[in-house]
């Protein structure tokens, strides 16, 4: 049966554009341009397919899903203005440009770029040439990010040591749930990660290829006395190193145990030993599911954190607040940014440009967070890390 669309994503009824998931419309969507593009193939069109086939996976899903925007407020737009079939594919950089403008003011610069990008992936997935260097094109993104300035969504503060504290003392780490949602939050922070490399968005959006599984690599060193120094824990996929991944180190803390990740990950091994290897990772053991355990989501994970914070007045934060938040309390504790660097996946220059919008959060947070020699230290050790690798500032003009 046809999927009903949700409000906001009606379109008009074509052929060209049947009601399927988001997340398939840069493949299953058409126009007359990829239609003749496989009427005078010479390959057979079971060749063709496996070709897009090909091409389609090497989009993540949540990629996949993030793009489906652009092709449907794209022909949200054509509808309305009753642009030609013939002329929506391969878009011209006029009629990109005034998409973009017919938007800019009244929607983000960010969204709009998704848009853009998803529409890209839409002519990628129909072999399409994209205008990607014409001077239009990219003046538009700057024209439509500067209009939408007072649309950007509010700065939010590190997740920091005393919230990792505020969580452990509320957390009961001897049940499977709250030892998953612990180990999740110290791996994320010292491991300065993107949640969404740790967890998935749903259970039914979870594949082994893009978050870490059970079964995937996991490991402690130690030196030669004897004595734990981190964990190795390979990501299948990240955001940067896509599907090469990621092994991911991140040190313990024996002068700290109830922040150790390597005793938090431990726990939550041994509480929810017995999940088998093709799970996620971080998911735990529940005897009420049928398959023997539940799988911890993003939202989930956010959730409980934000519930146990609110309660005691602390900054309200985001997913990406733990990997801000990490970086900046490996760097007070004298790791060297070029250590931090590496373990969040950062080049040198994006790292200081990471710092430079650091910079405008940290005084956001609590004074109970940081104090203002701490942001004066890391601005001198930023400042050294700018100089002794030659970067220019990327707030320069």
């Amino acid at each position: 049966a046809a999927r009903r669309p949700r409000a906001g994503s009606i379109i008009r009824d074509s052929p060209l554009r049947p009601r399927v998931l988001a997340s398939d419309r840069i493949r299953l969507w058409s126009t007359p341009f990829s239609q003749d593009l496989i009427r005078i193939s010479p390959l057979p069109e079971p060749l063709m397919e496996n070709a897009r086939s090909l091409i389609y996976n090497s989009f993540a899903p949540a990629t996949r899903s993030t793009y489906a925007a652009g092709p449907l407020r794209f022909t949200q737009f054509c509808d309305r203005w009753d642009i030609p079939e013939c002329d929506r594919m391969p878009a011209s950089p006029t009629l990109l440009t005034a998409f973009v403008a017919e938007f800019a003011g009244s929607v983000s610069g960010r969204a709009i770029n998704n848009w853009l990008s998803g529409l890209r992936a839409w002519h990628t997935m129909s072999n399409a040439p994209w205008p990607d260097d014409h001077e239009w094109l990219h003046l538009s993104r700057k024209s439509a990010a500067l209009s939408g300035r007072h649309l950007r969504r509010a700065r939010r503060a590190p997740v920091s040591l005393l919230h990792l504290r505020t969580l452990r003392q509320s957390l009961d780490v001897t049940t499977p749930l709250d030892a998953c949602i612990w180990a999740v939050a110290v791996t994320a922070f010292f491991g300065c990660r993107r949640l969404g490399e740790l967890l998935p968005i749903s259970p039914g959006r979870y594949s082994p290829d893009t978050v870490v599984p059970r079964g995937s690599t996991f490991r402690e060193n130690a030196t030669l006395e004897g004595v734990f120094t981190s964990f190795v824990l390979h990501l299948p996929w990240t955001k940067t190193t896509h599907e090469l991944g990621f092994d991911l180190i991140v040190t313990a803390r024996p002068q700290d145990p109830s922040t150790c990740p390597l005793r938090a990950v431990r726990t939550r091994l041994v509480v929810s030993a017995d999940l088998p290897a093709s799970a996620p990772f971080f998911s735990f053991s529940s005897c009420s599911a049928p398959s023997g355990y539940h799988i911890l989501t993003k939202t989930a994970f956010l959730t409980q954190c934000t519930a146990i914070w609110s309660q005691h007045s602390l900054d309200h934060v985001l997913g990406h607040s733990f990997r801000i938040g990490g970086a900046v309390e490996l760097l007070l504790a004298g790791v060297p940014p070029e250590v931090v660097a590496a373990t969040g996946g950062w080049t040198s220059l994006a790292f200081l440009a990471y710092w430079r919008r650091m910079e405008d959060i940290l005084p956001m947070s609590t004074s109970r967070a940081y104090s203002a020699s701490s942001i004066s230290r890391l601005s001198s050790i930023f400042e050294t890390f700018r100089s002794t690798h030659h970067l220019h500032d990327p707030l320069d003009t």
